[in-house]
């Protein structure tokens, strides 16, 4: 009686790779060019990112030179020299050296004596959106402490109540300056709390805090004093 043999598995792997080819040649066909299009499209992509962050940082470093040979020529007293650069730095398109450029050109007004130069470019600073806010805050306190003689005491704590708390970057010379426009306003029982805060804050520069802590022990002496009772005749 005959028996049925059973295929060995030399010719079952050969069936089963034919198998596989064909199918493998089908999606070829119905997929194989959109594939590379799209290996073709994203390495193109790929190498164009590549190309921009190589661009950006070699822009950048060519700003930070160009920054660092005007900041040498002010720091020789040769503003005049640096200023050529600094203008073109502030027309550029990186946003950290357009407030870096604005500022320095803000300081070398200050010390010139123009202080409505300054001014202006600080305010310029401040009503960028496109710069980081450190350097608009920064812009802010800059321009207080320039005005601060002439500014009504209201008008600095309005100023510069954002940035009169603690942990907020500005806050030493911002709340000093709140500080003083409360003295000034007549306002002791409100300078002391900030004057204290700022003494306690081991972030600070000592000697800020030493003033401070100066300052509020002058002041609570005062508001703790009491008037001694007239003498009856």
């Amino acid at each position: 009686m005959a028996t049925n043999e059973l295929p060995d598995d030399s010719f079952i792997r050969e069936v089963d790779e034919e198998y596989r080819r064909d199918q493998l040649k089908g999606l070829w066909q119905r997929y194989g060019r959109a594939v590379i299009a799209g290996i073709v499209l994203g390495l193109a992509v790929l190498a164009g990112g590549l190309w921009w962050k190589s661009h950006q940082l070699q822009s950048a470093g060519a700003s930070g030179e160009v920054f660092t040979q005007a900041l040498a020529k002010v720091e020789t007293g040769d503003v005049a020299a640096a200023t050529p650069a600094l203008q073109d730095l502030a027309k550029s398109d990186r946003p950290g050296y357009v407030a870096l450029a604005l500022l320095q050109q803000a300081a070398n007004a200050v010390q010139g004596g123009d202080s409505e130069k300054a001014l202006k470019l600080y305010g310029q600073v401040q009503a960028d959106a496109k710069l980081a806010q450190p350097f608009r805050d920064l812009a802010l306190v800059k321009a207080t402490q320039l005005q601060f003689d002439t500014l009504a005491p209201a008008e600095v704590v309005l100023r510069l109540k954002a940035l009169s708390v603690p942990g907020n970057p500005w806050f030493g010379v911002a709340g000093e300056m709140t500080a003083l426009a409360q003295i000034k306003a007549g306002k002791p029982d409100q300078a002391l709390p900030v004057l204290n805060a700022i003494d306690a804050d081991t972030t600070l520069p000592a000697s800020l805090r030493g003033r401070a802590k100066q300052l509020a022990t002058t002041l609570s002496a005062q508001t703790t004093a009491k008037p001694v009772p007239a003498v009856a005749k």
